[in-house]
Parts: C-alpha cells; structure tokens; sequence
C-alpha cells in the first residue's frame, strides 16, 4: 500500500512580545509557530497527513518542497504592500514581512518543482503578487459598503455571499457555476498578475478566484474552505482537487 501524501501548511509565527494576553503556553516571551487546525482537519479529511510549515529560511524551500507532495498556503495577516510597488498606510492591518518572501519563495519553488498547491486568501494574493499583481489595501477600495467581505464575528463556516464560477477549473469542481462560501478578508486582489485569469468573483465584482493557464495544477481562491468544511462537505472540494493532483503525479511510491 502507497504512503499517504504529505501536505504542506504555511503558518504563523507569533513573536515572544505578542503573546496575546498570555493565551499560548509555554514560558514568557516564547515565540511559537501555529497551524489552524481546521487546515489540518481537511487535509486528514482527504486522505492526506498534514505538515506544519513554520516561517524559516528562504535557503530551505526547495528541500522542504521536495520532501512534500502538495501545499497549502494558508490564510493570516495583510501582505507588505511594498511587494506590489506601494508603500504601508492606515488601511494596512498586521504585516508579516517575513512571512511575505518565505511564502513568496515556496511559490517560486513549488512552480519549478510542479508541485500541486491550493493556495487559500492570503495565499491566493501572494500567488498574485509573485506574477506581478497588485492588490487593494483594503476592499473598501472596491467595494460597496452594503456588500461586506468581512464577517469577523459570524462563525467560521458562515456562507456569506455568493460566488461566480467563471473558469472550468471550478465549474468542474464544484459541478455548478456559482455557489455561496465564507468571507474573512479585508485585502482584495486589484491587478491580476502576468498570464493569471479570474476564475472567480463576488457579485460586487471582487476577485475570489485565480487561475494560471501555463499552471494547472495551483488551485487558488479568496474564502476559506477549510472553515467551511466544518459544516459543509463543499468545503473539501479544493483539498480533493489537490489530492487528485498529487494522484495524477503518480503518488507517493510504495514502501
């Protein structure tokens, strides 16, 4: 019997000073890297074994990768604004600069490895910004005030707004051509980046889905599936789209 794939999950790191009001264990001023567990859930949901990637060394991308099937680029804080040629102002929550070229670097090397990657809000914006995208500091950049993106207090799996599927890659996937999904983000894709195709959007207009024809095998969208799947089947779609991927590579091999 094969080995199960091993997937890749970027994550957080939380610096000592943070702390958060004392809500993580360990010893004051310990820093700590975090995975959501609802990534996790799905990816076991899947058939998949879950893989915590902490914020590290961009020298050890490729040997983290290779050892990898597929990846995950996980939501979390805004993106450096100076990545897309402008510059930090009120309209930008947390950055995590770090976190930005450590991710960024993983997507040039998933893309040289062919390594299947789902890439989830965040990620979905830095897959944008490596192809040379812009984004809105904010979607009230964009957006209607009536139409709002940012359901902070609803629970995770709350549907939100509907989502036009507008590219075969999620129309067969999903087996429909719109659905409704969750919403937790406050930056929103603004120029798509060189060769990349919307593959989704709200119905305000607001990117929710991008796709590279010349990268087939990189899944990426703006909500949240893996909240989603709390509640909701749907919300493993992407994760067995990425799963499908890795199969199609041929698997992991025997021992």
């Amino acid at each position: 019997m094969g080995k199960k794939p091993l997937i890749g999950i970027t994550g957080y790191h939380v610096r000592g000073e943070e702390g958060y009001g004392g809500s993580f264990r360990g010893l004051p001023g310990q820093g700590f890297s975090i995975v959501g567990h609802d990534y996790i859930h799905a990816v076991e949901q899947v058939g998949g074994v879950a893989v915590g990637i902490p914020v590290g060394s961009r020298r050890d991308c490729r040997t983290l990768l290779e050892g990898l099937d597929g990846l995950v680029l996980s939501g979390g804080e805004d993106i450096d604004p100076s990545l897309y040629g402008e510059r930090p102002d009120m309209r930008c929550w947390q950055l995590a600069p770090e976190r930005d070229r450590f991710e960024l670097t993983l997507i040039a090397d998933a893309i040289r490895l062919q390594k299947p990657v789902l890439a989830i809000c965040r990620g979905m914006q830095l897959f944008n910004i490596h192809f040379g995208g812009t984004l809105y500091k904010d979607v009230t950049d964009v957006a209607s005030d009536a139409f709002s993106h940012q359901f902070n207090r609803a629970p995770r799996w709350y549907l939100a707004h509907r989502v036009w599927l507008l590219h075969p890659i999620l129309t067969e996937l999903f087996g429909k051509e719109k659905t409704e999904t969750n919403s937790y983000h406050h930056q929103v894709v603004k120029e798509p980046g060189e060769g990349l195709v919307v593959s989704a959007a709200a119905e305000d207009g607001v990117v929710e889905g991008l796709y590279h024809p010349d990268h087939p095998n990189i899944l990426a969208v703006q909500w949240h599936p893996e909240t989603m799947a709390v509640e909701y089947k749907e919300g493993l779609l992407p994760f067995r789209w990425l799963m499908e991927q890795i199969e199609g590579e041929g698997g992991r091999e025997d021992e």
